[in-house]
């Protein structure tokens, strides 16, 4: 499924209460007011469906029944149970009950581009093991902790002649403050376990697409997202575009070729289909981006 149209007609009744974002914030309140004003662009999404002709005309658009009720899960969201005890964050920001019981699920992202899922190197492997019942193989486990964090062999590999020699000081020094290996770094070491890494991506780019677009750590069905909405009613973003994540996923496994060491910082980051993953505060962060989803889908289309 893959929805635009016009923005002007839905988005006038917002944008004169909301200014653009500022300029200047330092990374924490720039994140802090990336989350605030994401929980604001999520109600004015819900207000949206309170217009009768709204509500009727989106259900036409996308094939589904009329709707019942609207849920946004907002500032006071509750944690859903996760796939590894306790409790984690879901995916959904928009819930549709449907006259028949049955619900639809949508991702809100109002920007063009960001983080979509920031996880922990260990729970990512656990995660996408339970929820897709395979097994990350013993080198690839080893390898993605090289490559994001973790790795007890870290340190020793960056301080091994055969393997830093000639290597930029400030990629090198890069490393050791981040206790990972960069691409290139990671082929020095063992070009075969490199491209083994590379290749597990390329082969799982579809659950890997749906653990962070859908599922999360959520365990429950219910509460995996079926849909991604860009739609901006802050004026920051002239955007509003529906795709559904099944789309997403089978459009990333087409392309999975693109699918590649980034060429910045001896390659500090894959490049994806549907954006990029990197190293964050010794973490796996994934990024979305409209222009590499809205580029891949095209494609399928044609």
């Amino acid at each position: 499924m893959y929805w635009q149209k016009d923005m002007a007609k839905i988005s006038h009744i917002f944008l004169n209460k909301n200014k653009k974002m500022e300029t200047g914030r330092n990374r924490s309140t720039g994140w802090q007011h990336a989350k605030l004003t994401g929980h604001i662009n999520e109600s004015n999404v819900e207000k949206l469906f309170s217009d009768d002709n709204f509500k009727r005309n989106f259900c036409e658009r996308i094939g589904i029944l009329p709707i019942e009720k609207v849920k946004v899960g907002g500032l006071y969201e509750k944690d859903v149970d996760c796939i590894l005890g306790g409790k984690t964050k879901s995916k959904t920001d928009l819930q549709l009950e449907l006259s028949n019981g049955s619900l639809i699920n949508i991702s809100i992202k109002k920007g063009l581009g960001g983080q979509v899922y920031l996880i922990g190197v260990d729970r990512f492997i656990s995660g996408f093991e339970k929820q897709f019942n395979k097994k990350v193989p013993d080198d690839i486990n080893e390898f993605l902790h090289f490559y994001f964090y973790g790795n007890e062999k870290t340190s020793q590999i960056l301080s091994d002649r055969k393997f830093i020699e000639g290597m930029p000081p400030t990629i090198l020094k890069y490393q050791k403050n981040h206790n990972r290996l960069v691409w290139e770094h990671l082929c020095r070491y063992n070009k075969d376990g490199a491209d083994n890494l590379l290749n597990w991506f390329k082969y799982n780019i579809s659950e890997i697409t749906e653990f962070c677009f859908s599922r999360g750590l959520a365990i429950n069905e219910s509460e995996w997202a079926h849909y991604v909405w860009y739609i901006n009613l802050l004026g920051e973003e002239d955007v509003d575009m529906l795709i559904s994540i099944d789309e997403i996923k089978k459009s990333a496994a087409n392309h999975a070729d693109q699918i590649l060491p980034g060429s910045k910082n001896g390659g500090s980051t894959i490049q994806l289909p549907f954006g990029f993953v990197q190293w964050h505060q010794c973490q796996i962060q994934f990024h979305h981006s409209f222009s590499k989803i809205s580029d891949i889908i095209r494609n399928e289309i044609e």
